[in-house]
């Protein structure tokens, strides 16, 4: 007898934990959504796995996108870490570049964050690699035995080793990395080229120094989640998200931990890319709201953007993740006063303890869900996750709070106010990764989804001048399913190249095999045959005497430089609104990006409950009250459509269709709503 097997994929948010599981027999996906566990993440795990009265050892693969490294440090719950580095280099993590970073440019009471690393915890040691790659100096192994007992004394539990040069050649670094291993019992060591070996000698120590912040909690919290689910017979492999869009084993994890920054958006934008191919669109804006933020990404000929220089709290982190840009505006973000009398919208968020006030769990402040509510855009007899039924009255009590500091008496319109100053933060965003990136989002479809993401998708596509929404089924669940499909990524990058009329293609294929041979390897100790691999190589480009790069794609197979210049003569006009046609090209770097494709769900989304499609109606605000129909989103057929307003509710997700919208159900399952009004 064939026994059903299941495909899992979890995404833990701020507020609430989803979960997807894939029933391969008879190709359906189950849903549950529990409350997140602040501190406990893993509880929250496994309570969504028994929601759902599967088999555990019926669990054939689980991919888990987690936020405990962004957790713990905005939270500043990382491990006591040590810096060891080149004689002379002991302050560059405070030196930098000598610029202010994003976030306090136009901010003059802005102040960067102290290092992870206090002054007296960073060691120098005597060592020094040329700029050729040959080894200067040789380490000193008296001094490194030297460091090894400062640090026991210290009780550092976490160190990053960052030498000058090392990216040319590890060798010093390398040794000093096994010597502290060996003498500091049990600590974790971070090695900054085996992370990065790439130039730029604070980037590269921020990014070590990240990494080996974060090692010890997240080793932690990956042991308890394996112990946990094996003890409860999950005996099937667990990967987890990594911000590049793949996924890795829990090894990798441990010891890239860096890489999961952006664990769980990435799976969003990954289910997105999916379900806009079956919906037949390719260029898309995902907008993924949930309870404490809001994450959008630009996708491209199915394609999201990825960025290789990247800052987390302001902190320079140089590793592969997606071109993602998150703000603090989420359906459990704080409404508030702020000094100059003006409605202000987060980033303060109620989370998921206590909750929006209309949670009924000790929530007395107004939030987004609670305006919602008031705005009869959520239903109050209709319960949500863990069976909550929402609470009227405490919303009102709520938004009187802020109607006094403003003296109104009128919390309608309040409510309508403070989503309206929510929505043009949004669209923000969406600017942030389309107009500034040399895009024009009236050419991309914008894909709802996460808990809040149906219900202001419209309205932020209305700000923009977007004519197309897509929302797919499952909307709240979207991340785990992209979760679900993701398949295992090995990133590697080699600094080599120089002017594009000096180098030998002979040479870059030499350079680009060896990478392919380690992709490769690397692949296959993850369990992955060499028939299921594929490796994508690209260059970072950039006009001689430029100081930044563009990531452009290379075919092996190409015969010589003219196609790859091509392309990035028209990726920077693209992106910088000219190209340097007379001027000659540089490769910086060579990246590859190895995959290892996985067994991936087949989504056949139809109709399921059987009932009516339209279950009644209730006065919606929109600009006034209007009494809107009510649609299961279960019982809606492949083809059916209907204008707005409309209110698509379903496990996980309400979809709340403004006038002058129409909506379809595509083949894909997916709402394709389109805009009928007038622009001006």
């Amino acid at each position: 007898m064939n026994r059903t097997r299941y495909l899992i994929g979890v995404d833990v948010g701020g507020t609430f934990t989803d979960l997807l599981a894939y029933d391969e027999g008879e190709r359906r996906l189950l849903s549950a959504k529990v409350p997140s566990l602040p501190g406990e993440q893993w509880r929250g795990v496994l309570e969504a796995l028994k929601k759902l009265e599967i088999p555990f050892d019926a669990i054939r693969a689980f991919v888990h996108g987690t936020t405990i490294a962004t957790n713990a440090l905005l939270q500043r719950r990382g491990a006591k870490t040590a810096l060891v580095t080149t004689k002379g280099f002991r302050d560059v993590l405070e030196i930098g570049k000598g610029r202010r970073l994003t976030g306090g440019l136009f901010d003059a009471a802005w102040q960067r964050p102290e290092p992870l690393v206090s002054r007296d915890l960073r060691h120098e040691v005597s060592e020094r690699i040329e700029h050729t790659g040959d080894i200067l100096t040789a380490l000193d192994t008296d001094g490194l035995d030297a460091i090894a007992t400062a640090l026991q004394r210290q009780g550092i539990e976490a160190v990053a080793v960052a030498f000058v040069n090392s990216y040319l050649n590890p060798e010093n670094e390398f040794a000093a990395a096994r010597a502290l291993r060996d003498q500091l019992d049990g600590i974790p060591v971070t090695e900054s080229a085996a992370l990065i070996p790439e130039r730029g000698e604070f980037e590269r120590a921020s990014t070590a120094v990240l990494n080996a912040y974060l090692t010890p909690v997240m080793s932690d919290y990956l042991a308890m989640l394996a112990q946990e689910l094996s003890g409860q017979g999950v005996s099937a492999p667990v990967n987890i998200m990594g911000s590049n869009g793949g996924a890795m084993t829990l090894e990798i994890a441990a010891q890239r931990c860096a890489g999961t920054f952006l664990s769980g958006p990435v799976g969003g934008v990954s289910g997105a890319v999916r379900v806009s191919e079956m919906a037949e669109r390719p260029d898309i804006i995902t907008f993924d709201m949930g309870g404490t933020s809001t994450d959008v990404a630009l996708v491209h000929d199915l394609t999201p953007r990825m960025s290789h220089d990247n800052q987390i709290d302001a902190y320079p982190l140089r590793m592969p993740q997606l071109d993602i840009h998150t703000i603090g505006a989420g359906g459990g973000s704080i409404i508030w006063v702020g000094p100059d009398g003006t409605l202000q919208i987060g980033p303060q968020s109620a989370g998921a303890l206590p909750g929006p006030a209309c949670y009924g769990r000790g929530g007395t402040e107004p939030t987004i869900s609670d305006a919602n509510l008031l705005l009869g855009r959520l239903d109050g007899e209709r319960p949500l996750a863990g069976d909550l039924r929402l609470d009227k009255a405490a919303a009102e009590a709520a938004f009187k709070s802020v109607a006094d500091k403003l003296s109104t008496n009128d919390l309608v319109a309040l409510a309508d106010g403070a989503l309206s100053v929510a929505v043009a933060k949004m669209a923000g965003a969406v600017r942030e990764v389309s107009v500034h990136r040399g895009f024009d989002p009236r050419d991309f479809v914008l894909v709802g989804f996460g808990g809040a993401g149906p219900m202001h998708s419209f309205l932020v596509a209305e700000e923009l001048g977007m004519r197309e929404v897509l929302i797919p089924r499952f909307p709240g669940h979207l991340s785990a399913l992209g979760q679900m499909m993701a398949d295992l990524r090995r990133d590697l990058v080699k600094a080599w190249g120089g002017r594009l009329s000096e180098l030998k293609l002979a040479d870059l294929r030499r350079e680009t095999d060896g990478l392919r041979e380690q992709g490769a390897a690397l692949l296959s100790e993850d369990g992955i045959a060499a028939d299921r691999q594929r490796h994508e190589f690209a260059m970072d480009m950039r006009y001689a005497g430029q100081s930044f790069t563009l990531a452009i794609p290379w075919n092996p197979n190409d015969s010589d430089f003219v196609p790859l210049r091509q392309a990035f003569d028209a990726r920077h006009k693209e992106t910088f609104g000219y190209a340097d046609e007379a001027n000659d090209t540089e490769i910086v770097n060579i990246r590859l990006v190895s995959i290892g494709d996985v067994d991936k769900p087949i989504l056949e989304f139809t109709p399921s409950g059987g009932g009516n499609a339209e279950t009644g109606q209730r006065p919606v605000w929109f600009d006034g009250w209007r009494e809107t129909r009510v649609y299961d989103r279960a019982n809606l057929p492949l083809g059916h459509s209907f204008a707005g307003p409309a209110i698509v509710e379903e496990a996980g997700g309400t979809t709340i269709v403004p006038p002058d919208w129409t909506v379809t159900v595509s083949d894909s399952g997916g709402l394709l709503c389109r805009f009928t009004g007038d622009d001006s």
